[in-house]
């Protein structure tokens, strides 16, 4: 297998100097930085979600420390066959660490683990009990009841809130049936929009959850954000989609289009929460160059890029965590939505005093978000 890895090498320059003959002697070795395995399911790097944001935690790192990541070219489709890969990079002796992203590889790594007992692993998204592998937990629950509570109030504050042909009702667009990771944002996702519909008597409703089928099917994707918007006139769309997400974005640009004149001069947008990395810059007119206002009013995160760099760091520093859990969520800022930067001209001041309470209550524990 090729490695997509940047691999820094570097030179030791060992100078001898002679004192009595005046001469110095140069000698170079060539010096192999630690490699550290990725093995993550497909769709992988490029998904617009956790692997991504993994991937951000590896860039931090290696500004840091010389260190190597190899990723297959070919990355498993199957938990059974991430399995046989990592008996593979264990067995080959080579890795420092082996890093699995993702819940859907909790078994295979428990599996691995025990029959390589000397091989350090780490797991983000799960928890695995055993000597030899660290992992991250992160309560997406706590921050999408956030992303909920912001979408109820944009749902509420919409033009044409409560007409005929236009309900206020928010739409949910998720990858597959009865994945556990995007099931648990869902449900904190809808006690949020519950919570504040209660508390503001905002009276914002929610369709039934629709899914794409996949998570890297973008036609499938735009033809639904479509749909939702434009014949089902929701407000705003919660997108936990993935690689999908470029048909989403392309679906919001084409539905602003088709709004109704009048609801376009009045400032209705195509909004759209999305999850997994910070998209905030995803839903500008030009990415590239980001400018308000976006489309995505904000991005339910789990920090993976924290959990990737807090545990290489100290791998790299000879205090493998083993048997540890690294627990990220709203207390610590390692679950949390984004911080408006692209969409503050549309986010009222009521709404974030809403969430700045939210999180009060929820960290303090009278507010319990439930997975």
């Amino acid at each position: 297998m090729s490695s997509k890895s940047g691999i820094i090498t570097s030179l030791v320059i060992i100078v001898i100097v002679f004192g009595a003959v005046g001469g110095i002697l140069l000698t170079t070795n060539q010096y192999e930085p630690p490699s550290i395995a990725v093995v993550t399911l497909e769709p992988g790097f490029g998904d617009l979600n956790r692997d991504d944001n993994a991937r951000q935690g590896m860039d931090n790192i290696a500004v840091n420390y010389s260190v190597q990541y190899y990723i297959p070219e070919e990355l498993p489709s199957t938990a059974a066959e991430a399995e046989t890969l990592m008996e593979e990079l264990a067995e080959s002796g080579n890795y420092l660490l082996i890093l699995a992203i993702g819940s859907d590889l909790e078994s295979a790594v428990e599996s691995v683990a025990a029959q390589y007992p000397e091989q350090q692993f780490a797991i983000l998204g799960a928890a695995v009990n055993a000597d030899n592998v660290a992992s991250a937990t992160f309560a997406t629950e706590q921050a999408a009841f956030l992303g909920g509570v912001l979408a109820a109030f944009l749902a509420h504050e919409q033009p044409y809130f409560g007409s005929t042909n236009f309900t206020g009702e928010i739409g949910i667009l998720s990858g597959v049936v009865g994945d556990p990771v995007t099931d648990d944002l869902i449900a904190g996702f809808i006690q949020g929009v519950e919570a504040a519909n209660e508390t503001y008597d905002l009276n914002v409703g929610i369709t039934q959850t629709l899914y794409v089928g996949s998570w890297n099917d973008t036609t499938t994707a735009e033809v639904r954000t479509y749909t939702m918007f434009v014949q089902n006139n929701v407000s705003l769309i919660f997108a936990p989609v993935r690689a999908s997400m470029p048909g989403v974005r392309a679906a919001m640009f084409r539905a602003q289009a088709a709004f109704p004149i009048q609801q376009r001069n009045a400032g209705r947008l195509p909004l759209v929460i999305a999850s997994g990395a910070n998209l905030d810059y995803y839903g500008t007119a030009d990415p590239e160059t980001p400018t308000d206002p976006s489309y995505i009013a904000t991005s339910v995160v789990p920090h993976f890029d924290w959990a990737v760099y807090d545990i290489v760091d100290a791998t790299l520093w000879d205090r493998f965590p083993g048997g540890q859990v690294f627990q990220y969520n709203l207390a610590n800022g390692g679950a949390n939505i984004t911080a408006f930067t692209y969409s503050s001209t549309y986010i009222s001041d009521e709404s974030t005093e809403a969430i700045s309470d939210y999180i009060d209550l929820i960290v303090e524990g009278t507010i319990e978000v439930t997975p």
